[in-house]
């Protein structure tokens, strides 16, 4: 029901006035949000840090792989489920079809691989009345729900599918991204070597040959890799160009590491102009 508001000060009134709430309401109201959020946009949290622990791992194929596969894990329990309305276990085939792989023992190798490295779990569950061996991603590294811990990057699933499936991008460009995830700054997607700065005067932004150092590729495949990310006229990378020094930021459609939306004009720098 509209109310009226008037400030106490001044006397103005303030009509149609729909809901009034107390700091502590107002507190739990964004506090559900926050917990909420996760289920509606579609993302998962990646640990920053314990992704250096995969990186040290994986191959950039394997990398790419692993991007994708924990873009399908349950809200409820980091199980690997076709989707988040068909919440059966992912099989072995099902997987192979949403990494791009036919051959049946090279989908067998890379979860075993997984398992063996500790991304993965093996776990007997019962759904609809029905057994199934579920594989679940370890939490350790990639999770969905609430975090109070800021060293952690949302990674956008629907984004993360359609750029695995855009023509021309391979598991190894998608791995290349998964190498940048321990570098990202949190106030504006910089790439930089000291991501947990909150002084953005001091960021050290990655310049394009210690980028080439971290993703073991020289300058020439680094820009391929840049040019080569995109999807729906959008880019994944900006190039920003400081006198003689260029810099990276990755779009906020990808990752994101703030609550809420990404300012526009942020986004706006990832728009694909001209030819």
């Amino acid at each position: 029901m509209p109310r009226k508001l008037v400030d106490p000060e001044t006397g103005q009134v303030f009509d149609n006035v729909v809901f009034i709430r107390t700091k502590e309401q107002q507190k739990a109201w964004q506090d559900k949000k926050r917990v909420a959020e996760p289920r509606r946009h579609s993302f998962t949290f990646s640990h920053m840090e314990n992704t250096k622990e995969v990186i040290s791992m994986l191959t950039t194929v394997e990398l790419g792989y692993f991007l994708m596969l924990q873009t399908f894990i349950d809200y409820e329990n980091n199980m690997l489920v076709k989707s988040q309305k068909d919440k059966i276990p992912m099989s072995r085939r099902d997987i192979g079809k949403v990494l791009g792989i036919s051959n049946r023992s090279i989908v067998k190798k890379h979860i075993d691989n997984f398992l063996e490295k500790g991304l993965l779990t093996t776990k007997q569950v019962t759904v609809n009345g029905k057994e199934y061996t579920a594989l679940f991603v370890n939490p350790k590294y990639h999770f969905k729900g609430a975090t109070n811990n800021a060293k952690v990057v949302k990674t956008f699933s629907s984004q993360i599918r359609k750029l695995y499936s855009h023509k021309g991008i391979k598991p190894a460009d998608m791995g290349f991204l998964y190498l940048l995830i321990p570098y990202l700054h949190m106030k504006d997607n910089t790439l930089c070597s000291n991501p947990y700065e909150p002084d953005v005067k001091k960021v050290d932004a990655l310049s394009m040959s210690e980028i080439s150092e971290i993703t073991g590729l020289d300058r020439k495949n680094v820009l391929t890799r840049i040019c080569r990310l995109k999807w729906d006229g959008m880019r994944v990378f900006a190039k920003v160009v400081t006198g003689k020094e260029t810099h990276l930021k990755v779009n906020p459609r990808v990752f994101w590491r703030q609550d809420g939306e990404p300012p526009q004009v942020l986004v706006d720098m990832f728009l694909i102009k001209g030819k």
